[in-house]
């Protein structure tokens, strides 16, 4: 779990891991230097429950929800034993009391499928609440036109196919896992996204269609529901924007393909989608990408990353991302 500034809503987010079905869980916490009640309430949570193993805090120059994600990870790949299942929680949204047991059961039925060396990853959809969590009627999957699942390979190109609350996976695929610290990473990759490349290329995917998690929108998420934008110059006006998103998911994608354990044939061909248009055409081609994207955001999708409009971005002028 990754927090900041989160105590108007975190007693009800680890009390929802505290009603799981699935009780034999252990909660590690990387705080980004909060400066309301937060840590004192996860003191206090800890204190009365053993499964809350660990409060760090990010005390690396770098910060930010994707900094704060990579440093609680680097501490539990270099300081912890190796767990079954992984899972990722957000400091205000609300796990149904299956959620972790459902993910289990599907990661538990790729193992059989397979072996427990199989990459294994689950991801559910979200149901979108209020500041209150009050339910909006609305699922995530009402605003994606394509799965992660149906089409794993569009999440190089696309940002908001799979949303980190939702998702899990197994040792094998947590073994895969290049993970550098903040003072490497900053504030750069995110963590949802980066880690669902690893099981586009090297896993087997589930997609559980009920809602797990109540995704609470309070106006403040780094994270945010995809729009729709159905006329020219709405889109037109939000250029800057579509930039920057493509840079963010191009930038998570270079880092990912550069760093990967092993190569294969998919790593070397999307480097070389940002090397050269015939090559980026073909990957397109081949694999389906935006093939069924309204064709207004798949061609803004193509003209960023066809004429590097993406390089204009912060942080393709000032970082590197091999």
């Amino acid at each position: 779990m990754a927090t900041y500034n989160g105590e108007k809503y975190i007693r009800e987010q680890i009390k929802s891991l505290q009603n799981q079905t699935f009780s034999n869980w252990e909660l590690y916490i990387s705080d980004d230097n909060s400066t309301d009640q937060t840590v004192n309430i996860l003191k206090e949570l800890q204190r009365k429950d053993s499964r809350i193993k660990k409060i760090i805090t990010n005390e690396s120059l770098y910060h930010g929800a994707y900094a704060n994600y990579f440093n609680v990870i680097d501490y539990v790949k270099n300081n912890c034993k190796l767990f079954d299942y992984y899972f990722y929680c957000d400091q205000d949204d609300i796990w149904l009391p299956e959620k972790i047991e459902k993910e289990v059961k599907a990661l538990s039925n790729i193992e059989k499928k397979y072996n427990s060396n199989k990459a294994a990853f689950v991801y559910c959809d979200l149901e979108l609440c209020d500041e209150k969590c009050e339910p909006l009627n609305d699922m995530m999957k009402n605003h994606i036109r394509t799965q992660f699942v149906d089409n794993p390979y569009n999440n190089f190109f696309k940002e908001q196919y799979v949303w980190g609350t939702t998702m899990a996976h197994n040792t094998a695929l947590w073994d895969l896992l290049f993970i550098e610290s903040p003072e490497k990473i900053k504030n750069l990759v995110s963590h949802d996204g980066y880690i669902s490349k690893y099981a586009a290329v090297y896993g087997e995917i589930t997609y559980i269609q009920t809602p797990l998690v109540l995704y609470r929108r309070t106006g403040n998420n780094v994270s945010g529901t995809p729009g729709k934008y159905n006329v020219i110059s709405q889109k037109l006006l939000k250029i800057p924007t579509i930039i920057n998103n493509a840079a963010q998911v191009y930038w998570d994608t270079l880092y990912f393909a550069y760093h990967v354990p092993q190569k294969t044939e998919v790593t070397e061909e999307i480097k070389e989608c940002f090397n050269n248009r015939r090559a980026q055409k073909k990957f397109f081609t081949k694999y389906n990408i935006l093939q069924n994207e309204r064709k207004l955001g798949k061609l803004s999708t193509k003209v960023v990353l066809s004429t590097g409009l993406y390089k204009q971005s912060s942080i393709f002028k000032h970082e590197r991302y091999d």
